[in-house]
């Protein structure tokens, strides 16, 4: 079976957030000219993901992995692979195909970081 560390998981969870953070902020317009969604939500997401990859990659670089923090960011990526089903339920309507492909990413990936985080503090 595939085996990662905790380390490199939240290290894996942090530089994703940091590289969407960052590429979405340059590219909002056209971001939200070909997924179909409001501006304020393409710059909303990029800012969350910035703020997000500040805490994961500073707890990444921890040596002790505080289970508290550990837990708080497993907590807050599946709420967000939560949000991200609410969302894609408001917009279902008005996005466009890559909309919906976008949010099911962000579900998918953010909420598969969530599980796997929890699990691998299970195994500690």
């Amino acid at each position: 079976m595939f085996k990662i560390s905790l380390n490199r998981l939240i290290c894996t969870d942090g530089l994703a957030a940091l590289s969407v953070g960052v590429g979405m902020l340059p590219l909002r317009h056209f971001l939200a000219d070909l997924l179909q969604l409001p501006l304020w939500l393409i710059v909303a997401q990029a800012a969350t993901n910035l703020c997000y990859a500040s805490y994961s990659l500073s707890l990444a670089r921890r040596r002790e992995k505080p289970v508290v923090m550990v837990r708080l960011l497993s907590i807050a990526n599946m709420g967000y692979a939560f949000l991200a089903i609410c969302l894609l339920c408001y917009f279902y309507n008005t996005c466009s195909p890559w909309g919906v492909a976008f949010f099911v990413a962000e579900v998918v990936f953010i909420g598969g970081l969530g599980i796997l985080e929890w699990k691998k503090l299970k195994q500690i």
